[in-house]
């Protein structure tokens, strides 16, 4: 009786040409997940992004206040110019101006930016319908 043959199999099955087919199957295979893992962490924000964040909301914050308070001073030195009142309508300005930088500041502050991914959910307003309307 003949003996039963075995089922071939990669590891049982070697062609001199080609090699070991199944260790470089299995080594693609890891370089291909090295590569896809390698391309989803360049994808994510590095951490010193998201302290720059930090620092440009700080200076938006202050450049709001600053600003609030510039404009309300030369507002008032200007009226007090022309009225000849100096410090009369300087400092009631300086105080008005004071408060709308606070104003600014908390409007700001509690703005917030929209993620990159809500971005690419919005979606451009539709050209064909802007020509029909006219």
């Amino acid at each position: 009786m003949a003996e039963p043959r075995k089922p071939k199999t990669p590891e049982t099955e070697t062609d001199p040409k080609l090699g070991d087919l199944s260790n470089r199957l299995k080594d693609l295979s890891d370089r291909i997940a090295a590569e896809k893992s390698e391309q989803v962490a360049a994808r994510q924000p590095s951490s010193r992004y998201e302290s720059a964040k930090d620092y440009s909301k700080g200076y938006r914050l202050a450049s709001e206040f600053v600003a609030g308070v510039l404009v309300g001073g030369l507002i008032g030195y200007g009226i007090d110019y022309l009225t000849g009142t100096l410090p009369l309508f300087l400092i009631l300005f300086l105080l008005l101006g004071f408060g709308a930088g606070i104003l600014n500041m908390s409007r700001a502050a509690n703005r917030s930016q929209p993620t990159a991914e809500e971005l690419r959910k919005m979606t451009p307003p539709n050209k064909a319908d802007d020509e029909e309307e006219d």
